[in-house]
C-alpha cells in the first residue's frame, strides 16, 4: 500500500475527506502501533484538516482538544468550533447545543465527548 500509487494518493489526500493514515511512520512512538499504511479511519471534517496541519496523530490531537476544551477553524469558508466534554462514569454532563448551527456529537471511546458545530 505504501508502494502503490493509491496508497500514495490516500496518505496524501484522504484528510481532505475527513480519513486520516491511523498508523503513520512517524508517530509510533505515540500510537505505540508499527506504521500500517492500510489502516484509514474516518475522523470527519474539520479534525482531519486540523490533524494533517498540526502533523498531530489522534491520540495526540485528542490530547490538544483537551487541553484546550475549545478551538475554533475556519475551513473553505466555514468556521467550525470542536469542544471537549469530559465525562466521569455514572455521572451526567451538561452540553449546550447551539440550535441556530450545525451539530455533531461523538464520543472519543476514552473518557469524554466531543461537540463539533459549524457555521
Amino acid at each position: 500500500m505504501d508502494r502503490a500509487p493509491e496508497g500514495k494518493w490516500i496518505e496524501k489526500n484522504a484528510w481532505k475527506y475527513g480519513f486520516i493514515l491511523r498508523y503513520p511512520s512517524d508517530k509510533t512512538n505515540v500510537t505505540g502501533i508499527q506504521y500500517e499504511p492500510w489502516h484509514i479511519r474516518y475522523v470527519g471534517l474539520p479534525h482531519s484538516t486540523i490533524m494533517q496541519k498540526m502533523n498531530l496523530a489522534l491520540e495526540e490531537y485528542l490530547n490538544y482538544l483537551k487541553e484546550e476544551e475549545s478551538i475554533s477553524a475556519s475551513i473553505e469558508g466555514k468556521k467550525y468550533t470542536m469542544s471537549y466534554y469530559l465525562f466521569f462514569q455514572n455521572k451526567t454532563i451538561d452540553v449546550e447545543i447551539p440550535l441556530k448551527e450545525f451539530s455533531e456529537i461523538s464520543v472519543n471511546n476514552m473518557d469524554g465527548v466531543i461537540m463539533t458545530t459549524s457555521s
